[in-house]
């Protein structure tokens, strides 16, 4: 890859000889990466080839000269500052570490993975991370961890960045994991690094800078919650204002009980609060999804009216709370299969909009029934969660496919729009959907 300074900004490039080498599906996964590690691809046919740019205005190269804040020998910063830094990266370094098991999920190979270090990007603070992630297409025995390629691992780890952020043990157990391509005890390293945030803070933390209130308590009691702490606080009032009592200060008595009250009357409704916040959102999206998928668009006014009216209603609530109000709702995410070649039987279009979409040959178990040689009673499910879509065949004896490459049984897997998925010998095409107008009266 090459680096080139464009009129608004700075550009890790790649040159293909054709453009058939590029994946759309694996340029939709990498730009709507969740994770936010991976700069998002820009792709361009030019003459009988492409190029593939990635924008990191803004970052520096890990290897960058000037960049001396990764040195551990740096003490320009306070001690409690570099500490927190250190610990801040080594949660970036392990979430990023972690996301390479989830390109795998998304069936995208971590050979697509550029690990160069003059290519792998920072903020000024060191602890964002950017990498650049090659849209192409990969082969089915690719897709593994291995793929990733314990050399070109092993030479990131090795620049001075990720030496002062992991230990040699982890290092090598990261390196050792990928070689024998061993997922579990990758994951083990990655959690031993991400795991280390709050305990290094602590760690390094001078008694000094501690609250008053933390220094004596036991180590037992440092890990309970501020609610926890109210009442513990609350409880050792009412003590001693009892021990008060019999000791005849009654003026102390009173002031340490009422203390006590009124921490315990700000702790049961800080609590009661929180749950009625957390059951209120809960019933809030239920409602938005039922009123997304009742009510079609064609039946509505335009998005600015129904704003209006939401204005309006709100206003004159107080005096006519007997009326009907309405209201503008989030839209529901749903998906849809369209199949891609005519089949006796099939229809040509499925809607996925459930939470649950179940795929199959038996009609009692299935939302979705295909009726095919090769398909089991229930041969898989599509879930949707927080707008993503995750399909897992079940644990039957069908064949299932995304992007023609087969899928493990029970084992889910994120599926994107635009992505083919073959369930037996019927091929479809996903799509993600919104409904974008939507309001219950």
């Amino acid at each position: 890859m090459q680096i080139k300074r464009g009129p608004f900004g700075y550009f890790a490039t790649e040159k293909f000889d054709s453009p058939d080498r590029l994946c759309t599906y694996a340029e939709e996964v990498i730009a709507g990466n969740k994770s936010d590690f991976y700069l998002t691809p820009v792709t361009e046919q030019i003459g009988s080839g492409a190029m593939c740019y990635f924008e990191f205005s803004g970052f520096l190269p890990i290897t960058d000269a000037e960049f001396s804040v990764f040195s551990p020998h740096n003490k320009t910063a306070s001690h409690k500052k570099e500490s927190k830094n250190l610990s801040l990266r080594r949660r970036s370094v392990g979430d990023l570490f972690y996301t390479f098991i989830k390109l795998l999920d998304n069936l995208i190979s971590p050979s697509c993975l550029v690990l160069e270090p003059e290519m792998v990007f920072t903020d000024p603070e060191g602890i964002s991370i950017k990498l650049c992630c090659l849209p192409v297409k990969s082969k089915p025995e690719e897709l593994c961890l291995s793929s990733l390629d314990a050399l070109r691992l092993e030479k990131l780890l090795s620049c001075d960045y990720f030496k002062s952020v992991i230990t040699d043990d982890e290092k090598n157990a990261l390196v050792y994991s990928v070689k024998e391509n061993n997922e579990e005890m990758f994951l083990k390293a990655v959690d031993m690094i991400r795991g280390t945030n709050e305990e290094t803070i602590i760690e390094t933390e001078s008694k000094e800078e501690k609250s008053f209130f933390d220094q004596f308590l036991p180590k037992q009691l440092k890990s309970l919650s501020k609610s926890e702490k109210d009442l513990l606080l609350s409880g050792l009032s009412a003590l001693i204002s009892v021990f008060s009592m019999i000791g005849g200060l009654y003026l102390t008595c009173i002031f340490l009980f009422l203390l006590s009250f009124i921490i315990l009357v700000n702790v049961l409704k800080a609590q009661k609060k929180h749950k009625e916040s957390i059951q209120m959102e809960i019933t809030h999206e239920k409602s938005r999804q039922r009123s997304s998928i009742l009510f079609s668009d064609s039946s509505f006014q335009s998005e600015n009216d129904l704003f209006d009216n939401t204005e309006e209603n709100t206003k004159s609530e107080s005096s006519h709370s007997d009326k009907p109000i309405q209201k503008q709702y989030h839209p529901l995410t749903s998906g849809k299969l369209t199949l891609t070649s005519d089949h006796k039987g099939i229809n040509h279009d499925y809607s996925v909009y459930l939470d649950e979409t179940y795929i199959g040959s038996d009609c009692f178990l299935s939302d979705i029934v295909l009726v095919d040689p090769l398909i089991s009673p229930l041969h898989a499910v599509i879930r949707q969660n927080n707008g993503s879509f995750y399909l897992e065949p079940t644990k039957g004896t069908g064949k299932t496919y995304i992007e023609d490459s087969p899928i493990e049984n029970g084992k889910s897997y994120e599926i994107k729009s635009g992505q083919k998925i073959t369930v037996g010998n019927i091929t479809f095409r996903f799509a993600i959907e919104n409904i974008t107008k939507a309001k219950i009266i």
